[in-house]
């Protein structure tokens, strides 16, 4: 994540490099939060996405601008190492999938 600020008292604004972070992983992270949330997502640049969490009317549950930076930059770091260890056990997970038809 490069930036998170609040944009108003309900709307909270995270600036995120893919670099670091890829789409895929940005949407992985990014659905767990659509109960609860209205999503809005921009691409500022070939680079960098604007991802706004707006509180749903009907979700009771208030959240505070710690809290929420907070989980959603572990659930960031949580996917992209889920993400780094199917890429780098490929190769044996296809090794056991070939020899256990054999």
């Amino acid at each position: 994540m490069v930036k998170a600020e609040v944009k108003s008292e309900n709307k909270f604004c995270f600036t995120i490099d893919t670099n670091i972070f890829s789409e895929c992983v940005i949407t992985k992270a990014l659905y767990w939060y659509a109960d609860s949330f209205i999503i809005y997502w921009d691409k500022v640049s070939d680079s960098i996405y604007e991802i706004t969490l707006e509180p749903k009317s009907s979700v009771k549950t208030s959240y505070t601008f710690e809290q929420l930076t907070s989980k959603f930059n572990q659930d960031l770091i949580d996917y992209k190492n889920r993400d780094l260890i199917i890429h780098e056990t490929k190769d044996i997970r296809n090794i056991l999938y070939v020899k256990s038809f054999r």
